[in-house]
């Protein structure tokens, strides 16, 4: 017992009380257990402290990072992966671990009856939580990226799906995917018969009706790219596959697949059989329910061909629905007026709601004679042979009223099938065409472009990017895209010209195809495909837009290759192999406007480009090869925009190259060059030199050296007519998108007093991130006349922030704050001003003393919808709330998430606490009667409160209508839910509860605490779908009538987290009560 005896120096008194039970514990175990024993013992306040320290200064601070990477990649619309996902989750349960151990560390007592068992049980589950702390940090650390794009197909028009004649059909696929012996369904239509809105539908319900564990949706297309496939699949299983041949990545994705028990694979658009062993994918045998397939085609023969168990039919709408979706989409006229012209136009459309959508946009505002006029050219062109669809589409081009307009719509049919068209590529494309007019600046030309695509998106003719289901933080569309059909007739459209446009995209092409009479060709795009050489040369002499993007076998380009090209005005020469330029690419110096070179990784050196001297675009994007931008570049004096972002490995650009770009309007950097050098140092450019640059309205870069903050970079009052900002200076600063006002900071002891063009980024910015800022004590030191444009704020880890929103906020929308030491109070006292404050987040704060001091007049505590607090444990106050009158005022309340707050007796004071709220001038008690408290309320959760003995009392709980989800944890004084009021009625409704669940409520023995002798109260539930009690010991009664849980699906329960043995978990759930037998069989075959 050597070791023993030196541990128990320091803590003697506690042996004294401890060491017989000890002692006895230790005798059942071996030396080497003994040696762990003792060390849990007698250093389990070393374990707990060392886990505490570890969860908050470290694991919380990767935790952020990747949260703000997380939301980021949220508002541009991607998929979170799965891993990512999961980490975050580990991490919260590994948090909530670490406070509960340190709240019962703080609470054991040197000599109460088994002191030594506590301590030893907390000093050994804390020194294990700090090895699966380590764990995570250096998985969290080694997340390369937290997303990935969603492949979200297209959408033509909402809710036809939800017409009658869409039901049956969605009833007899789900129907067909519960079969047992049904594991391959296949959906086919003709085109533009709504196959691919429709497993849009089906794939909803099946998630929300958890019919299975994972869904995951693929588009295969004409051309099927099993590669493509693969990775969208993989990508929404949260993984990633590093192989790169077809058959060992197949192999990874079925061992992946295999882990799952029970999954629903959705793959769309099928032209021709697809081997699915090829892509990876087994189907489970029949009844096995392991892997489910359901498959899209316009073929019933292609459906066979893959051996399908059952085959359902998509049908055309019928003439009723038909109507119905053509009176919806043609927007506002006098619909009967018109009625009769309405029902032969639809009549013409064969029930395809792609023809009805496209025809109904394209007649919006026309007058009656050009309705009249339609029956008749869709007759004509279907006796010439064209479908309903087509025929459709083809009118609704020639009703734009604009050439530029239709060739905008020929152009977006040079980019692959499903591609999203982006802004900045399509951009390059339109001017190289002038179809932007003559304009004087890049701003005005992106103005046209988005008139332009917005006629082409209200015409039905281009589905916009956030309305297929990405809530973009912009308000103007990121990209658009085509629905396959609609951009088939584009291209024979376009080949209607014949020779003008030469289309062979995604095609598969391994050799250069033969070109005849290419010599009149305009434009071509041979985008996606897998030839690996191009003629030595290429007598264009009147191309003015050429692409071989995504042709990533081709690795070289002959040097003469561009010679004979005398108009090019766009090449797009993204993601290809090549590793130089060839050298005729300097003959095009006076006609070459965009030049395209994004994610061509294995270049280095571009020098040739600055011979380009009419290049206005230079996208750079994702070139990982580039470690120094030369000098060359300097010449580029026409240049309007510049992307150099995500070039990771780019550390060096020369002195006065910045500068001599006197055109320049956009300049995105972010992910690339940080090393701004002050002025005096000859080796890297100076960000004065961005400075300089007068034309900019667009900025995104990173500035490594925080002492820049105190830097003056000369007049730049033009930063206040930037529109697009992204800015991020120091080490920790989160990543920063194109398309927002967003500034990171992470200060230093040098970066105070900011310089003036600190001020005025601060005065544009609309997000702000401020993480671990040495030397700021409050945000105003920022900027002390405001900040009029500030929506979000994020801070954390600011150790001396001592104050933080003060009136100058007044748009402020949404506030975090994190982990700042010294922070006081939250609120500044000041008249009403921030009046859209919608969300306020406030974690680990340990100095602040009152939440609402100075909120009131403030803020508008009406407008609020989101509150987390957690862990401000010096919080002087016994409640969340310091009235019922205050609490009613949160009217807007949707979230409530209340975390760590042990002094906490009730969430709601009874009586006013006036320390709370001394500065608010309204007397709450005198207000006329108000509406319920938190009639909003979605969510609400609580944890370790371990001071309330219940939420709060029944009369709020029967005016939580809405609440959706409850999660009650680790609350250990809490003997009810809710208590029991006078003259209530016996029942109580939450109407749209789907989820409760209830967690380490040890002392918890009903929902409903009866002050008298009332009646025992009923709980309706009538959407509840997910029931869950875990390790509450003394529950005695669950409040279910026979009807008030018809929906639930899923019941979970555990006894003790000391037993995992089946019988006890079936003993507790027997000594349970219920209102009603029915009730405990119910929940008895759940179990």
């Amino acid at each position: 017992m050597e070791g023993a005896a030196i541990a128990v120096t320091p803590v003697t008194e506690l042996v004294k009380c401890a060491a017989v039970p000890i002692a006895r514990y230790i005798s059942y175990v071996t030396p080497t257990a003994a040696q762990n024993a003792w060390d849990h013992i007698f250093y389990y306040e070393t374990y707990v402290n060392d886990l505490q320290s570890k969860v908050q200064e470290d694991l919380q601070r990767l935790e952020h990072d990747v949260i703000e990477k997380v939301n980021l990649a949220r508002d541009n619309g991607d998929e979170i992966q799965e891993v990512v996902q999961n980490w975050l989750k580990m991490v919260i349960n590994v948090r909530d671990k670490a406070t509960q151990l340190y709240n019962e560390a703080g609470a054991i007592n040197s000599c109460f009856q088994g002191w030594g068992s506590a301590s030893h049980r907390i000093g050994k589950e804390s020194k294990e939580k700090i090895v699966i702390v380590d764990k995570l940090l250096i998985e969290g650390r080694s997340f390369s990226s937290v997303s990935n794009p969603a492949p979200v197909p297209p959408r033509v028009a909402e809710d036809f799906d939800a017409f009658a004649s869409r039901e049956a059909t969605k009833k007899k696929v789900i129907q067909a995917l519960m079969d047992d012996k049904t594991n391959l369904v296949g959906v086919y239509g003709m085109g533009g018969v709504g196959k691919t809105t429709l497993m849009k539908e089906i794939r909803k319900q099946v998630e929300e009706t958890e019919l299975f564990d994972k869904v995951v949706f693929a588009t295969v297309s004409q051309n099927p790219d099993l590669r493509g496939i693969q990775t969208q699949i993989t990508e929404s299983l949260g993984m990633k596959i590093e192989e790169h041949h077809i058959p060992a990545r197949a192999a990874k994705l079925s061992a992946r697949l295999k882990q799952e028990k029970n999954i629903l694979l959705m793959l769309d658009d099928l032209w021709t059989r697809l081997k699915l062993t090829d892509v990876g994918i087994i189907l489970g045998g029949v009844g096995e329910n392991i892997c489910k397939v359901i498959i899209t085609s316009r073929s019933l023969y292609v459906c066979n061909s893959m051996g399908t168990t059952e085959n359902i039919k998509v049908e055309v709408l019928s003439k009723k629905d038909s109507l119905e979706l053509f009176r919806k989409e043609v927007g506002d006229i006098d619909f009967d007026a018109q009625r009769e012209m309405s029902e032969k136009i639809v009549n013409e459309c064969d029930g395809l709601p792609l023809a009805i959508v496209t025809l109904a946009r394209a007649l919006r505002k026309k007058d009656k004679h050009v309705w009249a006029g339609v029956v008749p050219q869709l007759k004509k062109s279907m006796y010439g042979g064209m479908s309903s669809v087509i025929a459709s589409v083809k009118l609704s081009y020639d009703f734009l009223e604009t050439s530029e307009t239709k060739l905008c719509f020929l152009l977006c049919a040079l980019f692959p099938e499903d591609h999203e068209v982006t802004m900045d590529a399509l951009i390059g494309y339109a001017m190289g065409e002038n179809l932007l007019g003559d304009v004087e600046t890049f701003r005005e030309a992106r103005g046209n472009l988005y008139l332009i695509v917005d006629t082409l998106i209200c015409s039905g003719l281009l589905l916009n990017g956030r309305d297929l289901g990405f809530g973009l933080k912009n308000k103007d569309f990121q990209y658009v895209m085509m629905h396959d059909i609609i951009r088939d007739v584009a291209i024979s459209i376009a080949r209607e010209n014949r020779n003008e446009s030469i289309i062979s995209v995604g095609l598969g092409l391994q050799k250069w195809p033969e070109l005849k009479d290419s010599g009149k060709c305009l434009r071509m795009s041979l985008m996606s495909n897998y030839f690996n050489e191009v003629p030595v040369t290429l007598e264009c002499s009147k191309f003015v837009i050429l692409s071989l993007a995504s042709n990533r076998s081709l690795m070289a380009i002959p040097d003469g290759f561009f010679k004979g090209m005398k108009c090019l005005a766009t090449l797009d020469l993204s993601n290809i192999g090549i590793r130089y330029l060839p050298q005729s690419l300097s003959c095009l110096n006076n006609c070459l406007g965009s030049l395209y070179l994004d994610n061509c990784n294995k270049l280095r050196d571009i020098s040739l480009i600055g011979n380009l001297k009419a290049l206005k675009i230079l996208s750079l994007e994702g070139t990982i090869g580039i470690k120094r931008l030369p000098q060359e570049i300097s010449g580029l004096t026409n240049l309007k925009m510049l992307d150099l972002s995500y070039n990771q490995n780019l550390k060096s650009i020369p002195p006065k190259l910045i500068s001599s770009l006197s055109s320049l309007e956009e300049l995105y950097m972010i992910g690339s060059f940080s090393m701004w050098e002050i002025e005096g140092t000859r080796y890297n450019a100076s960000l004065r030199e961005v400075a300089s640059l007068t034309n900019l309205t667009s900025l995104c870069l990173e500035i490594k050296n925080a002492k820049w903050l105190s830097t003056d970079i000369r007049p730049c009052q033009h930063w206040e007519k930037l529109e697009n900002l992204g800015t991020a200076v120091g080490i920790n600063t989160i990543g920063i998108s194109k398309s927002e006002r967003c500034v990171s900071l992470t200060t230093t002891s040098d970066s105070f007093p900011v310089a003036a063009w600190v001020n005025i980024l601060m005065g544009r910015t609309s997000e702000l991130y401020l993480d671990s800022c040495e030397g700021l004590e409050n945000v105003l030191q920022l900027n002390p006349k405001g900040f009029n444009n500030l929506k979000v704020l994020q801070i954390s880890f600011c150790h001396e922030l001592v104050n933080v929103l003060p009136s100058l906020l007044q748009n402020l929308e949404e506030i975090e704050i994190v982990n700042c030491r010294k922070l006081e109070k939250v609120f500044e006292d000041g008249p009403a001003s921030i009046l859209k404050l919608r969300s306020i987040k406030l974690y680990g704060l340990y100095s602040l003393t009152s939440i609402w001091k100075g909120a009131v007049p403030l803020i508008r505590l009406e407008s609020l919808k989101i509150l987390f607090v957690e862990n401000c444990r010096n919080l002087r106050s016994r409640h969340l709330f310091p009235s019922v009158a205050f609490a009613q005022r949160f009217q807007q309340l949707e979230v409530l998430k209340v975390s760590s707050f042990p002094q906490f007796t009730k969430l709601i004071a009874e009586e006013t606490e006036e320390m709370e709220i001394k500065s608010c001038p309204i007397n709450f008690n005198a207000l006329p009667p108000q509406p319920p408290i938190f009639s909003n309320l979605k969510k609400l959760e609580i944890k370790y409160c371990h001071g309330l003995k219940c939420i709060f009392p029944i009369g709020i709980l029967r005016g939580l209508l809405q609440l959706e989800e409850l999660e009650v944890s680790s609350c250990n004084e809490m003997e009810n839910l809710f208590e029991f009021e006078e003259c209530q009625k016996e029942e109580v409704q939450l109407p749209r509860l789907r989820l409760l669940q209830l967690w380490r409520l040890p002392r918890l023995s009903s929902f409903f605490c009866h002050q008298r002798r009332f009646p025992r109260v009923l709980l309706d539930c009538p959407s509840l779908e997910k029931l869950t009690i875990n390790y509450c010991l003394n529950l005695k009664r669950l409040p279910f009538g026979p009807q008030s849980i018809p929906k639930l699906k899923k019941f979970y329960i555990k006894y003790d987290e000391e037993w995992f043995d089946i019988e006890y978990n079936e003993e507790w759930f027997e000594r349970l009560e219920c209102e009603d037998p029915s009730v405990k069989s119910k929940l008895q075959q759940l179990l």
